[in-house]
């Protein structure tokens, strides 16, 4: 079901806090988006009320030219797109800064009921594919996979900490 604008300005609020990101908000076109940045990472989540965002997009672009984009529509799944947040957020160094400023929670993060150093895992998987020059990563992560994560955490706790870009 729709949420609105409160709603879905609200829901990307409180999915920030749970980042523990600090973030300011704006309004680049009132009452059609709301804008979240996070100076930290680079990254904006653009939270809109329509699926056709190419104003909202060019304001964004030509207001923080090379920043992170995350869309957020009235009608997306939070769920879904809390891993498109968490992603751009790793890109920018997000899980080494958690991993230094956060180092109990951390373990319990990766390992925890969310799967996240799966997900992780996962979303590598997908952006590398079969290419060869990605070989190697690939392996390794696979390898990764088998033998366990809290392994590879005890062993290297920094396996966690990057997301590729996607081409």
């Amino acid at each position: 079901m729709p949420m609105d604008m409160v709603e879905l300005e609200e829901q990307i609020a409180v999915l920030l806090r749970s980042f523990f990101v600090s973030s300011r908000k704006i309004n680049l076109i009132k009452g059609v988006s709301v804008q979240f940045i996070i100076d930290d990472f680079g990254v904006i989540v653009c939270g809109i009320n329509r699926v056709d965002y190419v104003q909202i997009d060019d304001a964004v672009n030509n207001q923080f030219p090379g920043w992170r984009v995350v869309y957020i529509t009235t009608n997306d799944s939070m769920l879904e797109k809390k891993y498109d947040v968490l992603w751009a957020l790793m890109r920018g160094g997000y899980m080494r800064w958690l991993r230094f400023n956060y180092p109990r929670q951390i373990k319990n993060v990766l390992m925890g009921p969310d799967n996240l150093g799966q997900r992780i895992i996962d979303e590598r998987l997908r952006i590398w594919g079969d290419q060869p020059k990605f070989h190697f990563l690939v392996e390794d992560n696979k390898i990764v996979r088998i033998n366990g994560l809290l392994r590879e955490f005890t062993r290297d706790q920094g396996f966690f900490d990057y997301m590729p870009e996607e081409d």
